[in-house]
């Protein structure tokens, strides 16, 4: 059977590849048609276009709030996923991290919410295309814009243009480049005999004996006993301090009058940080990555009004990681087992152990458990073709396209077991016996393949439009049909969507502006007669610039518009790459299902008992619709100076009802053994006002550009379901939408007295504080310190999403660089030391934690020190928030093209050599922390893989 997958993934590589070798071959043999007319065909756009949902718009009279960057701005970086190309880019889009992996998905984050991701018009389920194949980037963010998108537009839309090629002969470019990458923000660990000292001051805090005597502590001091009184420094043990990535592109274009072309070959190949042992393995356990990507773009004009559009992009890349989980188990127990807990080797060689670390050697982990490889593909095949009629019929057009997309992810098993042993020898005793004890064994290595996606997508699109006008008044309309079938994995029902969509445009004169659009959308998971929705939307604008009576040599343009629409969100963006809802919310939840029990839960009956198959009720029939969306939108776009400025002022408000969640404060329904379904109960608005400034300026040999684009923006959270508390401050409707609540502390009890005086007037439930521990406002004077003692205490000044652009280039010389910011940004920035492990072993601490309450550090930044948690002190309160705004430059780049006079003479079109710097500065006030990823769970469930920065030297050749 594994020989049969194996040969059947070797066939699908085969057939993707030589289809892609055939466009290729055709591209190439259009490139020689070099038509020498310099005439354009009546299909290419003369004016400037905003790319829209399932179409264009004149820039000029578009009414939309779109935002785009071009794909230049993306060039150079050495990151993995598309996403980190974005930070600081585009107004109102932020890039949330959520693990410095170089293959972790970031969340988009677009005004606050997740959108979804367009490719050339069209939904993707994994879209991470190399910024080398990216022509523009662009965002849409207002109802109007989005209502083509029906109950799929709630969250926004990132849309990636990809490039095309042009009339000119075969122009070919290659670039190289070399990066080596480095994590930062490593925590620092305490020493062992930081640690011992550290942890048996926190067992006499808790009234416990200490775990280490003073020899002990002696021999971790001075190391003279390094496999019983050991102190291993795990991040140097296993990881490296520098890590390379290289790229290497080739892109081809051109065409004539017939036929146009782009073609496109990525390649990328990032080794990881983990150490590795060539000697004792045949393969690879270092965590890495390589990707091949090639898109072909193809225009065929079949007729001087007719166009065919050929994209193929095909995406196989292969993930290995060690046999071990690199979040869930390295960096886990690297982060909770202490320096103390055992030795890498002991002293006949055998890997480490103890008791309680059994089967947790770290170098075992990393090196010695075998690995996993994760082949990965994406295919997608788009064709469109279009009509322009003519003669009486001119201004009539259509077009129908139909995509293909697959998307194939297989996990191959060879993790394997590796043997551990305790160690013990009296230190004080030269003599004594080695005593060794077998904690874990070898086992055959695995051999298992699973596949954790086998996605396929087809979308079918057809169009009518019809553009025409009656002297000044100009008018464009366009009706659209289009149909999504997705199957998320063979064992799904696919989800079917059907969409029928009319937008008209009018404008007079250029001056007067007006569009309406509508869509009607099904969705097949929802109960039938509940399926579909309809989502209108309207918007206005006006190019004040052009009335006769606006005189005002400076500026060259000015627009006001505004927008109203109503969209949804029924969760199905979640496989489309990105998305805040939950397609299991909405898939087929009217239905009721049934759960087979356990294996280890076994039934039995009969005379003569015997085991059977159970069955049993899994969930409780609910009626789903999707999330509801009202956008409003204001916007002023303005050029000034002969066009070197720009700017766009915008202010939203968008509010959310119906959204899909569980009563607040409402538990499982005990009485008949399931849990409450979810219902539309919640309700929140969020509104804000953005900002986007380009100065762009020639000063003699100097060009320069400067843009600065932010978000300020503020939510209020209006509906959850929840039951009136008993003091109004507890209340979450009014408040912040996900606002932090928790204690107000006004800090700790400096002495026993301070303790008695406190609980003298004051009730602690289930604790008595200590001095060193955290003192709670009461709140509502009851005297009692309880969870009516919880109140907001986040910020609730607007949040500022923010990034600045600086490039100049003299002669050839250029210099770049990127910034991303948030600002009034706060975090519960707490990382408590001793946390248990999950084999109830004492965790880890950090330096940080030697700043702790002492009386003679009274002013420390952590409480006195406990032994494992501390569920007083670590409720959350203000005295563990903490202000993680930033400012962060995410990309410099220095760059020298050389002269032509130079390269023309080898018949090189040119040459550039540049050298740029990713994550290099971060000012920021939190500390010990990567203000992008907060902080790291300590010892329970997983670790953080650290961010990274890197410095990237380069090449790009054009022929």
């Amino acid at each position: 059977m594994k020989k049969q997958l194996k040969q059947g993934n070797t066939s699908r590589y085969r057939s993707c590849l030589f289809a892609l070798c055939l466009l290729c071959a055709a591209n190439f043999v259009a490139a020689q048609e070099q038509g020498e007319s310099k005439k354009e065909t009546p299909l290419k756009q003369r004016t400037e276009t905003k790319n829209v949902i399932m179409g264009t718009q004149d820039s000029e009279v578009s009414v939309q709030a779109i935002s785009t960057a071009s794909g230049d701005r993306l060039q150079h970086r050495p990151v993995f996923m598309m996403e980190s190309t974005l930070d600081g880019v585009l107004p109102g889009l932020y890039i949330n991290m959520t693990q410095g992996s170089s293959t972790a998905q970031s969340a988009f984050r677009l005004r606050g919410n997740t959108p979804i991701i367009l490719v050339d018009g069209i939904p993707r389920s994994d879209a991470n295309i190399p910024a080398s194949q990216i022509e523009s980037v662009s965002i849409i963010k207002d109802g109007l814009g989005l209502s083509m998108m029906g109950m799929s537009s709630g969250n926004g839309v990132v849309y990636i243009k990809t490039k095309r090629g042009q009339r000119t002969s075969l122009q070919i470019g290659f670039t190289a480049q070399l990066a080596f990458n480095q994590q930062i923000y490593r925590p620092d660990f305490l020493n062992s005999y930081q640690y011992g000292g550290l942890l048996n001051e926190a067992l006499t805090n808790d009234g416990k004996s200490k775990m280490y005597s003073q020899t002990d502590l002696e021999l971790y001091r001075t190391g003279a006993s390094p496999y019983t009184h050991p102190d291993v420094d795990w991040q140097k043990e296993l990881l490296r301090n520098s890590a390379p990535i290289q790229q290497y592109n080739l892109n081809l274009s051109g065409g004539g009058k017939v036929a146009r072309y782009f073609i496109d070959l990525n390649v990328y190949n990032q080794d990881g940080f983990l150490k590795q042992d060539n000697s004792l393995n045949s393969y690879n356990t270092r965590e890495s990555v390589k990707k091949y990507s090639l898109r072909t773009n193809t225009d065929i004009f079949l007729t001087d009004h007719t166009l065919l559009k050929v994209n193929v992009f095909g995406q196989m890349y292969r993930e290995t990681t060690p046999g071990r989980s690199l979040e869930n188990s390295i960096y886990r127990d690297m982060y909770s087992v202490p320096n103390n807990a055992y030795p890498v080797f002991n002293p006949n060689g055998t890997l480490g152990a103890s008791p309680i670390y059994q089967d947790n050697n770290l170098y075992g982990q990393s090196v010695m458990a075998g690995y996993y490889l994760y082949p990965k593909t994406d295919f997608n095949v788009d064709a469109v073709l279009e009509h322009r009629f003519q003669g009486a019929l001119k201004g009539l057009y259509a077009s129908a396209t139909y995509s293909y997309n697959s998307s194939y992810r297989e996990k191959l098993n060879r993790s394997k077991k590796f043997a551990a042993y305790s160690y013990w020898k009296d230190p004080t005793e030269p003599n004594s016996t080695e005593i060794y004890q077998q904690m874990a064994s070898t086992a055959a290595q695995e051999n298992k393949t699973e596949y954790d996606r086998l996605n396929r997508m087809q979308y079918l699109e057809l169009a009518l439009g019809y553009d025409f006008n009656i002297k000044k008044h100009n008018f464009r309309t366009k009706a659209l049909y289009s149909y999504n079938d997705y199957t998320a994995s063979a064992k799904n029902i696919p989800l079917r969507k059907n969409s029928v969509n009319f937008r008209a445009e009018y404008d007079y004169d250029r001056r007067y502006l007006a569009e309406f659009a509508i869509a009607g959308m099904n969705l097949n998971t929802i109960k039938p007669g509940e399926q579909w929705g309809i989502f209108p939307s309207v918007g206005a604008g006006w190019n004040i610039h052009k009335e006769e009576w606006f005189d005002v040599s400076a500026i060259n343009s000015m627009k006001l518009r505004a927008t109203f629409g109503m969209n949804g969100n029924d969760g199905t963006g979640s496989y489309y790459r990105s998305s805040s809802a939950t397609l299991a919310d909405y898939y087929y939840t009217y239905m009721k299902y049934y759960k087979k029990l356990d294996t280890g839960n076994k039934i039995y009956w009969g005379s003569t008992p015997t085991e059977h198959e159970f069955w049993f009720e899994a969930n409780m029939p609910y009626l789903t619709k999707w999330e509801k969306i009202t956008r409003w939108n204001v916007g002023v776009d303005l050029q000034a100076f002969d066009r070197s400025l720009s700017a766009t002022v915008e202010f939203f408000h968008n509010t959310y009802t119906d959204v899909l969640q569980k009563s607040v404060g409402k538990d499982a329904n005990h009485l008949i053994g399931l849990d409450l379904p979810k219902e539309h109960l919640g309700k929140y608005r969020r509104s804000g006002i953005e900002l986007d400034l380009t100065y762009n300026k020639r000063f003699g040999d100097v060009s320069f550009v400067a843009n600065a684009n932010a978000l300020f923006y503020k939510s209020k959270l209006q509906a959850n379901g929840e039951n009136p508390y008993p003091e109004s401050y507890m209340q979450r409707i009014g408040e912040k939408y996900g606002q932090t609540f928790g204690y107000v502390a006004d800090g700790l009890f400096q002495s026993q007295q301070e303790v008695n005086d406190y609980l003298a007037t004051t009730k602690v439930e289930g604790y008595k504080p200590q001095p060193g521990d955290i003192k709670y406002r009461d709140l509502n004077g009851d005297n009692i310190i309880d969870g009516r003692d919880v109140k907001a205490i986040g910020t609730n000044a607007p949040l500022i999403e923010y990034g600045i652009y600086l490039g100049a280039e003299w002669k050839g010389l250029a210099l770049s660089m990127q910034w991303a910011g948030l600002g009034n940004a706060q975090t519960s920035n707490k990382v408590m030391p001793f946390t248990f492990t999950y084999q109830n072993g004492y965790g880890q601490a950090l330096e940080e934690h030697l700043d702790r309450w002492t009386p003679e550090n009274p002013n420390a930044r952590y409480p006195r020190v406990s032994a494992g948690s501390n569920s007083y002190n670590e409720r959350t309160s203000t005295f563990w928030l903490q202000n993680s705004s930033y400012l962060r430059l995410k990309n410099i780049e220095l760059s020298y093209t050389l002269p032509k006079a130079w390269t023309s003479r080898i018949h090189i079109s040119g040459v550039k050599l540049f050298a740029n710097g990713y994550n290099l500065i971060t000012i920021t006030g939190i500390k010990d922390r990567d203000p992008e990823l907060i902080s790291f769970t300590n010892g329970t469930t997983s670790g953080i893989i650290p961010n990274t920065k890197a410095y990237n030297f380069g090449i790009n050749v054009q022929f």
